[in-house]
């Protein structure tokens, strides 16, 4: 027998790789980058940020990624911009001011500590720039 909290879980892992989702993620992505925009894409379920990242081709941080590949991650962004998967350690423990995109594909339903953080990501002043 399955809880009902499994359910849920399974449910949102549906939701989240949904088919139709993936291909808006993917026009989102491609769309922000033809405009040289850095752009974090958060997900708290890491079996899709892993899916994602692979059939994308694009970096990915989560608890597992060492520190070693977080910095070159981070580095790479920071310089020439594009797109980065993040899991929720990009809530608190990543400085990137320059990101101007975010992109949810899951999260923790009313945390709004969670989703204070991802929006602070994008909403602080940008040094040097009026837009």
């Amino acid at each position: 027998k399955t809880s009902k909290s499994e359910n849920l879980g399974k449910k949102a892992t549906l939701s989240t790789l949904n088919p139709m989702k993936f291909s808006i993620v993917q026009k989102l992505i491609e769309e922000h980058e033809k405009r040289n925009h850095k752009i974090m894409i958060f997900s708290d379920n890491v079996v899709a940020l892993l899916i994602y990242s692979e059939l994308l081709n694009r970096p990915l941080i989560y608890g597992k990624t060492p520190e070693k590949k977080r910095i070159e991650i981070l580095d790479e962004l920071k310089g020439k911009g594009g797109s980065i998967f993040v899991s929720k350690v990009g809530d608190t423990s990543i400085d990137l001011p320059d990101v101007n995109v975010i992109i949810q594909i899951s999260f923790h339903f009313a945390s709004r500590r969670q989703e204070t953080q991802r929006l602070g990501r994008i909403l602080r002043p940008k040094i040097g720039k009026n837009d």
